[in-house]
């Protein structure tokens, strides 16, 4: 039998974290009315790059030999 694919092996174990993450992030957003602006802030600056991340996972998925 042969062995996994590592890369696809990682893509796998980096994505259902990553999507918990951003799960959460857009959650606390939602009720963004009470926290400061420095919050508000930094919790977009986390969105915006768990789905830079996100992107770079599925770009991996359909490059060549991926």
């Amino acid at each position: 039998m042969a062995e996994p694919d590592p890369i696809a092996k990682l893509r796998h174990d980096l994505a259902n974290p990553l999507a918990a993450i951003l799960a959460e992030t857009q959650l606390l957003l939602i009720g963004d009315e009470e926290m400061s602006a420095d919050v508000k802030q930094a919790l977009k600056e986390i969105e915006k790059l768990a789905i830079r991340m996100r992107a770079i996972l599925r770009g991996t998925q359909e490059a060549p030999g991926a």
